[in-house]
């Protein structure tokens, strides 16, 4: 069954199609709720009041087709209130670590994405609220410029603006950090 079938169910009140999108949703949107908040706690908290939100109003979304950036409009408005109220940055261990056999022992290139990943995060968490969102959204949850300016309720051209001078801060942090020196420039020219 697609994606918008289940949404037209659960507009008529079928609780299965709820736990079918919860369980579609929950990951993703736990991730993009702790990157823009920094506290799991707190992700935890947006990602249920974001589905409370969406089960109260799923009869005012017309096109069900458009479910998921309505969906992370909901979460992202509900990740900056929270976020505000609290003014936690991004903590940085563990962010990104993927979950391996304990037997596996971590290989430099293991260690070296990891420590990637914690500058990089660094650096993303630099960003003001909405570029950092937008970047979280572009690369993280791989949306379309079209879905983020859905989600964020702006312009496509402003979405491209964020991300553009997103790219440029992180840019311009990254080659002076002394992880990236040399690897940065060697992969923009």
């Amino acid at each position: 069954m697609e994606e918008s079938q289940w949404i037209q169910k659960m507009q008529q009140g079928d609780d299965t199609a709820f736990f079918m999108i919860y369980e579609k949703y929950k990951n993703p949107a736990l991730r993009t709720a702790y990157l823009i908040t920094g506290n799991r706690d707190t992700a935890e908290d947006i990602l249920q009041e974001t589905f409370v939100q969406c089960c109260l109003h799923i009869s005012e979304l017309k096109d069900p087709n458009t479910f998921k950036a309505w969906f992370y409009k909901i979460l992202t408005r509900t990740a900056w209130k929270f976020a505000q109220k609290e003014k936690n940055t991004v903590p940085i261990e563990n962010v990104f670590e993927t979950i391996k056999d304990s037997f596996e022992e971590d290989s430099e290139k293991t260690l070296l994405e990891k420590e990637e990943s914690k500058k990089l995060m660094e650096a993303i968490n630099t960003l003001d609220m909405k570029k950092r969102t937008t970047v979280i959204l572009y690369y993280y949850n791989q949306m379309s410029v079209t879905e983020i300016a859905k989600v964020t309720a702006s312009l496509e051209g402003t979405v491209k603006s964020r991300l553009f001078f997103a790219r440029q801060k992180l840019y311009q942090k990254l080659k002076t950090d002394a992880f990236f020196k040399g690897r940065v420039c060697e992969k923009n020219g």
